[in-house]
Order: structure tokens, then sequence, then C-alpha cells
């Protein structure tokens, strides 16, 4: 038994990309927490989605947070991905801001929105316009990058904006009105782990102790653990941030524990891939997908119940 034990391959260090997005400060944590031996688990920040999508792509990366679109995107794009939990769900982050002349949701007919061309911006502005009563030809549509949206909507470019923060939060402090956001429209808007499906196998133990500790900081944070909220602080611009100011970074986001995760992914048409098949077909009618995928395997079975 020791000489088999020996000869046993240790399991291969799993490095996972992330962009600092508060929904997913967590994994960092529970790489940054000594909580997972550096040799299993290395969390990579960049900049931006789009440098996480390309590690990925060139096999720099093993796994990676992305919203579900990206998911779908590079899937499209012929990379093997695989999700295997929800981190984070918009239930109020993106919003749609106005000038203080719009009141409600009709009063938009005629009026310039600026919108992020994602498949996040395509959602929401579907959702406002049906809750409207409007059709695309009733208003203009400005493209805009997200460094743009303050700008935009400060010089009066646009009569509306859709948005998130931080720009969200500066925009409201600067007088803008929030008319609607993703509170409205539950489950649509969702952050995911994925993984590439080449390196599942072989990666199984150290996702699964990677949600253990993920889980563990979810519970440790709704119970205001001091240590997890300092850890979080420590992983923004705010290292030195009150209790309160780290909370108010999760503001209109709801963060699903392991059940709710269990659920995401159960029964024959699992909550998560119904999603999924919504948010493939409103992108390739938006232009935002080279091509259509199968989804059969998008969803992987890695969770378990109960846990470490």
């Amino acid at each position: 038994m020791p000489l088999l034990s020996a000869c046993t391959p240790p399991t291969p260090l799993l490095r996972l990309g992330s962009n600092g997005w508060p929904g997913y400060l967590f994994i960092e944590w529970a790489a940054q927490s000594g909580r997972l031996p550096a040799s299993q688990l290395r969390v990579i920040r960049f900049p931006s989605a789009t440098l996480v999508m390309q590690g990925l792509a060139a096999s720099m990366l093993e796994a990676a947070c992305l919203t579900l679109d990206e998911v779908l995107t590079m899937r499209a794009e012929g990379v093997p991905l695989q999700v295997v939990a929800v981190l984070d769900v918009s239930a109020g982050a993106d919003m749609l801001l106005v000038h203080e002349s719009i009141q409600s949701l009709p009063q938009l007919a005629g009026k310039r929105i600026g919108v992020e061309q994602s498949a996040v911006g395509a959602i929401m502005l579907e959702a406002i316009l049906q809750r409207a009563g409007l059709r695309p030809s009733d208003i203009t549509l400005v493209p805009l990058l997200l460094n743009q949206h303050e700008q935009a909507f400060a010089s009066g470019r646009v009569d509306a904006i859709i948005t998130f923060a931080p720009h969200s939060s500066r925009l409201l402090a600067a007088g803008a009105n929030l008319l609607f956001s993703s509170m409205s429209i539950p489950g649509r808007i969702v952050d995911v782990l994925a993984v590439r499906s080449d390196v599942l196998a072989a990666q199984r133990d150290n996702l699964q102790r990677m949600l253990d500790v993920h889980f563990q900081l979810l519970s440790a944070f709704d119970q205001q653990d001091r240590q997890t909220l300092a850890g979080l602080a420590a992983l923004t611009d705010l290292p030195d941030a009150s209790a309160a100011q780290v909370r108010s970074l999760f503001w209109g986001m709801h963060l699903p524990d392991r059940q709710e995760n269990l659920e995401w992914f159960s029964g024959s048409n699992p909550r998560l891939l119904q999603s999924a098949r919504q948010l493939q077909q409103l992108m390739q009618q938006r232009g935002l997908l080279r091509s259509q995928s199968s989804l059969d395997d998008l969803l992987h079975p890695l969770l378990r119940e109960g846990g470490a």
C-alpha cells in the first residue's frame, strides 16, 4: 500500500481566472486565506473578462469565473467549457438609470438609451421594452463601452443608461434616478464557475475542495464573521473598509449557497439549463453568437450534498 501511494501522481495545480467582480471574491479568498494549499489552487486576477477568456482559450487556465453569456460565447467558438457552480445572480445590481424628466418606462419612447453591446445589456433592454410596452424601433439605441457610461449620461448624450456598479453608484450619487433593475427579472443574469472539459476529471478533487471552502466562506459572510469580512476587504480597493462597506459591495447580488446550487442543477430540465437556452436564443437574435452549439453537456454534476 505505501508503494502504491508513492506511485500515485499528485493532483495538478488548478489555475483559475477572475476579474475581481465582487461575486468572485469568495473564490479568490478561498485561495488567499490559506485554507487550500498553494500547490492546489492559484487564482489569477485579470483586468478584464476578455483576458480571462483568452487565458482559457489558450489553456493557460483550467477554470474561470464568468458570466453565463461569456461561457456560451466561448463554447460557440470551440472552447470546451462546462459549468460546475452558480456564484451569484443579479438581483438589482444591473440598473436602468434615467434623467429626472423620465418618470415611467413608457416615457422612454423616442429617447436615447445607452447600453453595452453584451448579452447582459440585451437581457436588460428586452425586459425594459417589454415592461414599457415598446418595440426596439420606439427608442434610439446608443452603444457604449463601460468606461463611457458616466460621461455619456452626465453630458446628456443619452437620456437613460443600462449600467451596473461602480458606475451606477456614482451616477446615483450625482442625481440619476433608478427606473428599473434586474430585481424585476430574477434568475436571468448569472455568474458561474466554468471549467475546461478536458481537465475536469484530473481537477475534480481540487474543484470540490475549492467549492467546499467557497460555501463555508459564504456562510461566514452571512454570519458577518470579522475575519471573512476583513479578508474580502483586502481583495478590494478598500483594504480598510468597514463591515458595512464590504457588505455594500454585494448589494443587488444574490449569492446561492450549496443547497440552492444543487437546485439550479437538478431535475430533468435544470433551471440553469433553462436560463442558458433562453440566453442563447436572445444572443443569436442580437447577433452576439457566431454559431449555435449544443447545450446538452453544459452542466457538470460536480456538486455534492453536504460537502466536506
